[in-house]
């Protein structure tokens, strides 16, 4: 499918064919994607915990406000989290980027020196805001990528975050939740959905053309 087409036939959708299952082995594939994904000096704070056990998916669905449906249906559930503690990873992210021949092994540890320092000297609420973001933009390829697949998602935000982090065992203290993506094929078709014209949303060299 051609990226036009992914990008204007993504649409959230509010309940899965049940009967439809997306294999580990594609599922993994769709992940190694999606962690294709710009971050922050290639530090990818993105984590996921993917859940395809139906026992869980539905004691997941207690605590997603509205958006229970799609959660039950769906093939599966990735819970999506942002590593606060990313710098525990950086000896194990450059020490592949050497293996990988992405890295000279000569400018390893200055690598490692420099990115530690940068990291230390930056607040916890700028680190959280970069991690957010840089795991928010793996979440948008995963999407992308799952249409072009030929299955849907439906993106949740709205979702009790101490609930699920307790239910899927995961640290609260490291781990800030994004959100939870519900991958699987759609039982209907989406409900149609438009955009604001850029009138509303882009201005040229400042910001003094936003309408209202």
């Amino acid at each position: 499918m051609e990226l036009k087409n992914v990008i204007e036939q993504r649409k959230t959708i509010k309940a899965f064919s049940s009967n439809v299952k997306i294999s580990r082995t594609e599922l993994e594939e769709m992940l190694s994607l999606a962690q294709l994904a710009p971050s922050k000096a290639n530090l990818q704070p993105w984590r996921f915990v993917v859940v395809d056990d139906e026992t869980i998916k539905n004691e997941l669905s207690k605590n997603v406000a509205f958006n229970g449906p799609p959660c039950e249906t769906a093939s599966a559930v990735i819970a999506i989290f942002a590593d606060l503690q990313y710098e525990k990873l950086l000896g194990d992210i450059l020490d592949h980027s050497v293996e990988m021949g992405c890295l000279h092994s000569n400018f390893r540890d200055r690598n490692f020196d420099f990115l530690l320092s940068v990291h230390n000297q930056a607040k916890p609420e700028e680190i959280r805001d970069q991690v957010l973001i840089d795991s928010s933009l793996a979440a948008m390829q995963l999407m992308l990528i799952a249409k072009d697949r030929g299955y849907d998602t439906h993106a949740i935000g709205i979702f009790d975050r101490k609930a699920v982090l307790a239910l899927l065992d995961v640290d609260a203290t490291r781990y800030a939740p994004v959100m939870l993506l519900a991958i699987g094929k759609a039982s209907n078709p989406a409900l149609p959905s438009c955009r604001l014209p850029l009138a509303y949303t882009v201005s040229w060299n400042n910001g003094k053309e936003f309408k209202k």
